[in-house]
């Protein structure tokens, strides 16, 4: 029932509109005049925006020109500028070649103006650092510091420095200045002629000339007098005048070999506070060698063919005369044979204990010190090479400070330390034969003591036992 209630109002409501609303024609004559309407409006408007644009062409048309006239002219430019780049760049890179050319002459040229320089302040005659010194230390500064100017004019200023050097010493000249007398040790002011590699002095004040010789680690030369040059011609030679010379064939090593032999406690000296300690051991171990040599001549041992007469009386029981017999013997077998005859009437093992005690007394008192002396044959050498080696530290650290320039001080400065070395094997060689003679003397005189101890206790036994001994075998 519902349903058909529904139906029958939307049917009604269907009708009412249908009813309201207008033919078809009509809405199409009424669409197409909207349409015809439009159509007019949109053309207006066309047309209007096609004179706009008309009005707008032409201004724009004259700037696109002017725009494309500026590009062709900005590419022109532009084209000349990367032409202009190009050129600079390969300018840049021509003149960095030339540059770093420059550099490497440079460079090279300071590299041999340091090494000439160098070659010339090693190569120094004794006296001329007085002259020249100043002036070759300025300009290595200049030539090492950057901030003391160009390094290039540094090398041409030695350059022109090195000729005139050379110039100047061709045919030798002189100089002033001041050495040390060496036989005076006096400083005095005086005339230096550099001769090649010889150079000479003569004192201002007076006083034989010399040949000079450079003194390790001092600005000033050493004069040695001459004695066979004579005065009239040193004082020609001098004044640049013809004359004769007297020259030192060895170019100076003989006078150099003097100095640095010297004196024997010049030479202690040179091995520092380990050669007095090792002289000091040494001088103990002396001591020790001549006290045991005066122990060594008190321990009398006669040969087993001096005792074999004493050991026969025993060996009979003639007591009495072994006693007498006993006093012509040395103290360690006197001493000995005492103790054997105090204590014959003990057993057997009391003897032997007795005798063994002497031996023991003996050898106590005759090996003392004695291995003191093993102890400073081993202990010599090693303190050389203790004081070797603070000598080698203190030279590397020099060496570090100071470099290696100077071979020759150097090998100076080497020689010394090895001072110490010497001196302990100085010490420990006669040390060590020292005590291999005294012991065997002295092991060997104990050896016979136990000997005669145990021939001794063999005699009173056969005593004892009323046997008649046999003849002793020659040792």
């Amino acid at each position: 029932m519902k349903r058909v209630l529904s139906s029958v109002c939307t049917l009604g409501c269907l009708l009412a509109v249908a009813r309201a609303a207008p033919s078809f024609d009509e809405a199409m004559t009424k669409a197409a005049g909207d349409y015809r309407e439009r159509v007019a409006q949109a053309a207006q408007e066309l047309n209007q925006t096609r004179a706009r644009i008309a009005a707008e062409k032409a201004p724009l048309l004259e700037q696109l020109r002017a725009t494309e006239d500026r590009i062709i002219a900005l590419e022109s430019e532009t084209s000349r500028l990367e032409t202009h780049d190009e050129d600079t760049a390969a300018e840049r890179r021509k003149l960095l070649q030339e540059l770093e050319t420059t550099r490497k002459t440079t460079a090279y040229a300071s590299t041999l103006a340091h090494d000439g320089l160098k070659a010339v302040d090693d190569g120094l005659a004794p006296g001329e650092e007085q002259i020249d010194g100043e002036r070759i230390a300025d300009l290595l500064k200049r030539l090492d510091d950057p901030g003391a100017g160009p390094s290039g004019q540094a090398a041409l200023d030695i350059a022109d420095f090195l000729l005139a050097r050379t110039q100047r010493t061709l045919g030798g000249y002189r100089a002033q200045g001041q050495a040390m007398i060496a036989e005076t040790s006096q400083m005095l002011p005086g005339t230096f002629a550099f001769t090649g590699p010889e150079t000479f002095f003569l004192p201002a004040a007076g006083g034989p000339a010399g040949t000079v010789r450079r003194r390790e680690g001092a600005k000033y030369p050493a004069s040695y007098a001459l004695a066979g040059w004579k005065a009239d011609d040193a004082a020609a030679f001098f004044a640049g005048r013809p004359g004769t010379i007297v020259a030192d064939a060895s170019g100076g090593k003989a006078l150099r070999l003097k100095e640095t032999s010297g004196t024997l406690w010049q030479h202690v000296q040179k091995g520092g506070v380990m050669a007095y300690v090792i002289l000091g051991v040494g001088l103990l171990a002396l001591l020790m060698f001549l006290d045991k040599v005066r122990d060594l001549t008190r321990m009398e041992v006669e040969p087993p063919e001096a005792v074999a007469a004493f050991l026969d009386l025993v060996a009979r029981g003639a007591t009495a005369e072994a006693a007498e017999k006993v006093r012509t013997l040395g103290n360690s077998v006197r001493e000995l044979f005492t103790a054997g005859l105090r204590f014959a009437d003990q057993p057997k093992a009391i003897l032997e204990e007795r005798l063994q005690a002497v031996v023991l007394a003996q050898r106590l008192h005759y090996e003392r010190r004695l291995p003191l002396l093993a102890v400073i044959a081993t202990a010599a050498p090693l303190m050389g090479l203790l004081g070797t080696v603070i000598g080698m530290v203190k030279t590397f650290a020099l060496i570090t400070v100071f470099g290696t320039g100077n071979a020759a001080r150097l090998a100076s400065g080497i020689s010394e330390v090895l001072v110490a070395t010497q001196l302990g094997l100085v010490v420990a060689i006669p040390t060590l034969i020292a005590h291999g003679f005294l012991a065997h003397r002295i092991h060997k005189n104990l050896a016979l003591l136990e000997r005669y101890a145990l021939e001794f206790c063999t005699a009173v036994e056969t005593a004892a036992a009323g046997t008649k001994p046999r003849e002793p075998v020659p040792a």
